[in-house]
């Protein structure tokens, strides 16, 4: 095999794929990156654990076709500081050799293994499609809307190995609306957004998703991918991406993701959301959350607890801790109408919640000091839920 493809292509292809290279395997060939040529000229890198699979097609010239395997990690090392033009990349005897010709010349050896020894990707995944458009953000269309729902639920997966089901995040389609949960006992959120294209509104399925998948599909967003569409399969999910200007042949090639579903169906959450909590508190989230980070400094190293002590007009965040011996008390003002109360949370846990709120106030929505508290954005754009529930800790004396 002989191709010849620029540095920094190269370099994006194998940034796109060498997050799923597993750090640690007994299946010493899924430390190296497949890499093939296609029948249109094109170079294919490969990655995969098993449970979740990547490749990129890059533009380039073959001039000998074949395929191998190239330890991933020292590959991606040596392409790194390789300086910017062609790399021509050889393999022969068992060896791969990467050569660069940019004034100077230098080349660099690796030990190469069989690309017969590489496990197949999944074949052609039979299922619901959607399909995806490239938006400007200022447009809010479908791929965009899903990367801000990633972002919003994945934060809440649950890392018991003990309950697979709660190590993904339960995606929904169905009724013209899609809907992403994430739950690890002690908060659930959910996110359920209206879909505008028509064709969108037609499918309907529901997936367990390994939260290390949805990241990626996230990261590769971040460097200048966007979605094309989703294949959901009855063991599998397949996500293909295209480069930003919406062609597979541009500067950064397609990308298809596989991830292997999580099995077994998820948690009831409908009914553990509390549907009658009438007790109220509004408040303004840009005061309110760096006045829980600042109380939360002094809360225990055990329980992170921050205590709400709510009244009429206001709250009052407090925070001890014994192994320190301090103390921490800031007022707000808020709009709170009902009976005195005061609950106690993990401020770590509300943090993250009050992090991922977009709107200036934060709602809660309450019961009593040991129910499940709602907390969600004060206002919402038409067609969104975003609600997140937090279970409260014992207040501590």
């Amino acid at each position: 095999m002989k191709v010849v493809i620029e540095q920094d292509l190269l370099i994006w292809g194998i940034n796109s794929v060498l997050d799923i290279v597993p750090s640690k395997t007994a299946l010493p060939v899924l430390s190296n990156i497949l890499v093939e040529t296609g029948e249109n000229g094109e170079v294919c890198l490969t990655a995969t654990d098993l449970d979740i699979s990547i490749n990129c097609m890059l533009a380039g010239t073959v001039e000998t076709p074949g395929s191998t395997t190239v330890p991933a990690r020292k590959f991606a090392e040596i392409v790194r500081e390789l300086p910017e033009g062609p790399v021509v990349l050889t393999e022969a005897s068992g060896r791969v050799t990467l050569e660069y010709r940019s004034g100077l010349e230098g080349s660099y050896a690796l030990m190469a293994a069989p690309a017969e020894d590489f496990p197949e990707l999944p074949a052609e995944i039979e299922g619901p499609e959607m399909a995806f458009e490239a938006e400007a953000p200022e447009d809010g269309g479908e791929g965009l809307l899903l990367r801000d729902m990633i972002q919003k639920t994945s934060f809440a997966v649950s890392r018991d190995e003990t309950r697979p089901v709660l190590n993904g995040v339960f995606w929904k389609v169905g009724g013209g609306r899609m809907t992403m949960v994430a739950t690890d006992g002690a908060r659930l959120v959910r996110y359920s957004r209206s879909l505008s294209r028509s064709d969108a509104q037609e499918v309907s399925t529901e997936a367990i998703v390994p939260t290390r998948a949805l990241n990626h599909l996230v990261k590769l967003d971040s460097a200048g991918c966007s979605l094309g569409r989703v294949l959901f399969g009855q063991n599998h999910l397949v996500f293909d991406l295209r480069a930003a200007n919406g062609s597979d042949t541009g500067a950064g090639g397609a990308i298809r993701l596989f991830s292997r579903l999580v099995e077994g169906p998820y948690v009831d959450y409908e009914q553990v959301i509390p549907q009658d909590n009438a007790t109220r508190m509004t408040v303004p989230n840009g005061q309110f959350m760096p006045a829980v980070r600042r109380v939360s400094i002094l809360s225990s190293a055990q329980t992170h607890q921050v205590r709400l002590e709510m009244n009429t007009g206001r709250v009052v965040l407090s925070a001890s801790s014994q192994e320190i011996g301090g103390e921490a008390r800031e007022e707000l003002e808020a709009e709170y109408s009902g009976d005195e109360m005061v609950v106690g949370y993990n401020s770590n846990y509300l943090l993250e919640i009050l992090r991922r709120i977009d709107s200036e106030q934060v709602l809660f929505e309450l019961d009593g000091p040991m129910a499940a508290g709602i907390i969600r954005p004060a206002e919402q754009p038409e067609g969104e839920d975003y609600l997140c529930l937090l279970m409260p800790l014992r207040i501590n004396d």
